[in-house]
């Protein structure tokens, strides 16, 4: 999310620059303002920030604890940035999992987490000794991103 931060602070500094009276309610906004809180929104909206802010602490705690970042993108968690395994974005909307091996439930979830070489024989995705409320939690937050 930092790197998110960055950008924006970067984004902002190349724009123009606002003058108090951009901030009254009485006053009109400037185009070029509107086009700068745009592009924020914008910028949060492909980091995952706006639809991750919700999402809770033990299952951010958990993605960074088991190492999930390493191989996969997952928004709202800090250094998740993998590219070696899909990214988690997105997973709400996903109608099937595992190039369309199985179909995206919270049963077929729970079993590919807790040990992923029973669902996919000679997967890269290691067992990383998930239990079925640490499942519970990832599926849950999966659900918000």
């Amino acid at each position: 999310m930092t790197k998110v931060l960055q950008f924006i602070n970067f984004a902002l500094t190349l724009g123009p620059r606002l003058q108090p009276a951009t901030f009254c309610p009485r006053q009109r906004k400037s185009s070029t303002s509107l086009a700068g809180m745009a592009l924020v929104l914008f910028v949060f909206s492909i980091a995952g920030g706006a639809g991750s802010a919700n999402a809770s602490p033990e299952a951010k705690a958990l993605l960074q604890e088991k190492a999930c970042g390493g191989c996969h993108f997952i928004p709202g968690v800090e250094d998740a940035y993998g590219d070696a395994g899909p990214s988690l974005k997105g997973m709400k909307t996903r109608k099937r999992l595992l190039g369309g091996r199985l179909k995206n439930t919270p049963e077929n979830m729970k079993a590919w987490l807790k040990d992923p070489a029973s669902v996919k024989p000679g997967t890269l995705m290691p067992n990383l000794g998930i239990t079925n409320e640490d499942a519970d939690i990832l599926i849950e937050y999966f659900k918000k991103i």
